[in-house]
């Protein structure tokens, strides 16, 4: 991607307030969330005018999830583990599809750096990736992802108290 000019009106248009307010606006019409491919939304738009960034973000996309899955079994969760990582990836795509400002630019910096995307530089790059995690994910989001992660375990528990009927 040699033209950064293609890929900043891309950038705009994909995180553009007035563009994601009419993508609200079509889904309260519809009644229905608006997807295509990997759910990105009312941005299929700015991606068929710029190809080459939907493979960045796909790619940014499908690195950050699976950082959340190698985080998440470091963290060694158990049993809790599955569903925390599906409520993960469930809030990692809507702040993928409505970043906050500070993601934004965050996104917009990294897409922009073609050497982060030679080759495989990205995957290699952890630090990068967590530390996107950290500003796309809000402290409510791993709020949400701990009670998912608790909840199964507490599900667990009483399943299998429920089968063992343990006896003193």
């Amino acid at each position: 991607m040699n033209n950064n000019h293609n890929v900043t009106a891309a950038i705009d248009l994909l995180f553009n307030p007035v563009s994601l307010q009419a993508a609200i606006e079509i889904e309260d019409e519809t009644d229905c969330d608006v997807t295509a491919g990997l759910e990105w939304g009312l941005a299929v738009p700015a991606f068929l005018n710029n190809p080459a960034l939907l493979g960045r973000l796909t790619k940014l996309r499908l690195l950050l999830n699976q950082e959340l899955r190698l985080l998440l079994q470091e963290w060694n969760l158990g049993i809790g583990e599955k569903t925390a990582l599906e409520v993960a990836q469930k809030r990692l795509i809507q702040r993928l599809q409505l970043p906050e400002n500070n993601a934004i630019s965050a996104l917009q910096e990294i897409l922009q750096q073609d050497e982060l995307f030679d080759v495989s530089e990205l995957i290699y790059n952890r630090d990068l990736l967590k530390s996107l995690l950290s500003l796309l994910l809000l402290d409510s989001d791993w709020e949400e992802i701990a009670v998912a992660a608790a909840n199964s375990v507490k599900e667990q528990v009483i399943y299998q108290v429920g089968v063992n009927q343990i006896s003193a």
